[in-house]
Formats: structure tokens, sequence, C-alpha cells
């Protein structure tokens, strides 16, 4: 029996409830997998025939520790998904940029670079945005992003500065749709698309994140949108790999996806929301283990 391991962190040493379903999945294909702390001294990787990363979510705040411990696993030659070049380019969101120039409909975005300054107010104002979000350019599950208003801009200030001092900083027009549609969440596995889920704020909030306050239904994704989120697949660089997993967040505009992420690397994959979700991620992992 194949024996793998599903990374996760300290705070998660056995997974969360929707990555146990995998272990469930993988076990009857004769795969036997175990969480283990990333971080964790530990832990002997060479153990494992494979390691898939799953609740790893603490990398943001510990990216070159992470970072570090992906090129450990490359240099032992040990396989790892997703693919460490991708993971690699996953963990800025620069990425975004890599994808608009591709051609994908991305969410409009100003980049900030560290250790510059700049003026809020005068920013938001040139871009006409009445409200706007702003988040590190390395973070996860809406980590250091706050949302403001031109009226409010200059009040923010002080907190974009700190955030500038610490890392990248992307500022974006907040997208209405998520508050009234919702923020739709398209899986991928092996290329092939699962499900979908739809998501949406607590009232008075942006985040649809549960952790504060947010929920999540499974929905039929339209044909439009699983096309348009293929195409973001396809403009992926091709030289970071083929991802195992994907999920492409983003919202619907005349019917259209407008990309506000592409998560590779810890994405909650609602492996619970769909009865056959997790025995699809379970195939594409057996399928990538098989000798070649």
């Amino acid at each position: 029996m194949s024996r793998i391991a599903l990374a996760t962190y300290k705070q998660l040493p056995n997974l969360n409830d929707d990555d146990r379903l995998l272990v469930a999945a993988l076990s009857k294909l004769g795969i036997s997998a175990v969480p283990a702390v990333w971080d964790s001294a530990d832990v002997c990787w060479d153990d494992y025939q494979a390691v898939v990363v799953r609740s790893c979510w603490d990398y943001h705040r510990l990216l070159p520790e992470f970072l570090a411990w992906i090129a450990r696993l490359e240099r032992d030659s040990l396989a790892l998904w997703n693919p460490p070049a991708l993971l690699r380019w996953n963990s800025h969101k620069s990425y975004l940029r890599d994808l608009a120039a591709r051609g994908v409909p991305i969410v409009p975005t100003r980049w900030l670079e560290r250790g510059h300054s700049f003026e809020l107010s005068e920013l938001l104002q040139q871009e006409a945005w009445p409200e706007a979000v702003v988040k590190p350019a390395v973070s996860a599950s809406a980590f250091g992003a706050w949302s403001t208003t031109l009226a409010g801009a200059a009040a923010s200030q002080p907190r974009l500065e700190a955030l500038l001092e610490a890392g990248d900083v992307l500022v974006q027009p907040f997208m209405p749709e998520v508050r009234d549609a919702g923020e739709w969440s398209l899986m991928f596995f092996a290329g092939r698309f699962s499900h979908a889920v739809l998501k949406r704020p607590a009232a008075g909030d942006y985040r649809v994140q549960w952790e504060f306050g947010g929920s999540a239904e499974t929905r039929t994704a339209t044909r439009e949108l699983i096309e348009d989120a293929e195409r973001v697949l396809a403009a992926v660089p091709r030289g970071e790999g083929e991802p195992l997993y994907a999920r492409v967040d983003g919202v619907a505009r005349d019917g259209r996806l407008v990309l506000m992420e592409l998560e590779l690397i810890e994405p909650h994959l609602f492996l619970a929301w769909d009865t056959g979700a997790p025995g699809r991620l379970a195939a594409g992992l057996h399928h990538a283990l098989a000798p070649a």
C-alpha cells in the first residue's frame, strides 16, 4: 500500500473535517494517507511516497520557512502536490498579473511595491473607486486585508503604510457582486472540473470566509463560468507544472467569470459539499502516483 503525507499545520494536526474525507477515499484505492505537520521537526518526510499540501493555513505567516520546506522536499526528489514551482508561483499575488497578461479577466488592481509611498485617497480618486479592499500580496484567508472608502481613505493611510513596511500590497475595488450574488469557488481535480460552491459574507461584511461569518452552499455553475475557469488554469505558465487540485475564485459579471483568486497551495476544497468530490480527488492522486 502506498503511504503519503497530507501536510497540515500545528493548529490542525489531525487535519480538518473536510480533508479527512480524502483519507477515507484514498484508503479505498489502496493509499494510506496520514496527517503530518509541515514544519514539525519530528516528521521524517522520506518515510512517504509523496506529500500533498492541504491545511497548511499558516504558510503566509512563515513564507521563507515554507518555501525552504518545499525546496527541501524538492532536493530529496519527493513527489509533492501541487508541484514545487507552482506553489512558489502562487505564493505571491503577483501571479494575478501574470494571468492578466495572458488574457484572464481579473479584478482591477493597483500594485504597490514594498517600501514605496502611496497616498490611498489619491489612488482611489484616480481610479474612481468609491470602495476598495487593501490586502498584502502574501496572504491567505483574508489575512491582513481590510476595506475602505474614498471618504475614509485618509484616515486609513497609516494602515497602508504599515502594510507597505512589511511587504507588497494590492488595492482593488470592492466587487459588489460579492455581497449581492456571492463569490464563486470552482474546484478542479487533475485538470477536470469537479464541483462549485457559492460563498456569501455575513451581513455588513465583505469577507466570505467562515471565520468571519461567511457561508457556502453547493451550486450548479453555468457552462460559461466553468469554461472561464478552465481558461484561467490554461493560462498558468506551463513551466510551473500541472496542478493536482485547484480552486478558482471569482464573481460572475454579465454571466462571465472575473477572477479574484486562483488558489493552488492550501485551499479548502469543499469536499463535503459534493458526495463525489473526495473520490474524484483521490482518483486524480492515484493516477498521479502510478508509475509512468
